[in-house]
């Protein structure tokens, strides 16, 4: 796998239920082809999840991704943003644009100024993730759905499968009902990237592609795989941020 610029920094952020694990697929793959890969984990989730609390919202999930880049000292980022993870990068364009050189939203939430999650969500998801919240925890976290939907492009028969459900925590609940707040339109002028999962397609995203469709200046992608493409279909993701995300 060949790429002309040996200096890119990537950043990619998990979604509901993920940690940092989950994208090592495909993070194998771009640091092979010489570039610095930063795979965080977001607080009272993943490796991460002894921290799980109540005062986790989504400004903790912006604040994770912030702080790591500018402890890394990082420039020129490839910020990418899988599911879920697509709301707290709009949050790190909003506050710290000249670090960044490209938004990746890959199968992901899009939500505009005040929006939250479950307000983009179709009300039977949101409503469901809310009573299961309750029965779990108090209301404290998600629990991890089970069995994991067919959205995702897995199946049982398949070994990433069981690799995956034996790392899924609990994802916190207000992250999903605490809104964005933007200071500047969408993206803050960085370019941006939709790369949209078609086979199969993941329903409750379609009011962000919807959005993503009525705005000028997104580049978008479609790709033959479920919204788990990160690991079902790894060459395929890694070969799209090597070679079909451009930067200046």
């Amino acid at each position: 796998m060949q790429t002309k610029d040996p200096s890119r920094s990537y950043v990619l952020a998990h979604g509901s239920w993920h940690g940092g694990w989950c994208w090592r697929p495909v993070a194998d793959q771009l640091r092979k082809a010489g570039h610095q890969v930063f795979t965080p984990s977001f607080t009272g989730m993943g490796d991460r999840a002894h921290l799980l609390n109540e005062s986790i919202t989504l400004d903790t999930f912006i604040d994770d991704l912030v702080q790591l880049i500018l402890a890394e000292e990082l420039q020129d980022v490839i910020l990418v943003g899988h599911s879920f993870a697509g709301v707290p990068i709009s949050g790190v364009a909003d506050r710290i644009p000249e670090r960044l050189a490209h938004l990746v939203y890959f199968d992901a939430v899009v939500l505009e100024d005040g929006q939250h999650s479950f307000s983009n969500y179709p009300p039977e998801e949101a409503e469901n993730r809310i009573a299961a919240a309750g029965r779990s925890t108090g209301g404290l976290a998600v629990p991890v759905p089970d069995p994991l939907p067919p959205a995702w492009g897995l199946s049982p028969d398949m070994p990433e499968y069981e690799w995956i459900k034996r790392r899924l925590t609990a994802h916190p609940a207000r992250t999903y009902t605490s809104p964005i707040h933007l200071q500047n339109p969408l993206g803050n002028g960085v370019p941006k990237t939709y790369i949209h999962c078609r086979n199969p397609e993941l329903g409750l995203l379609e009011s962000s592609r919807q959005l993503v469709r009525q705005q000028a200046e997104w580049h978008w992608l479609d790709v033959d795989a479920g919204h788990e493409a990160h690991i079902t279909h790894p060459n395929l993701i890694a070969n799209i941020l090597l070679e079909k995300i451009l930067v200046k």
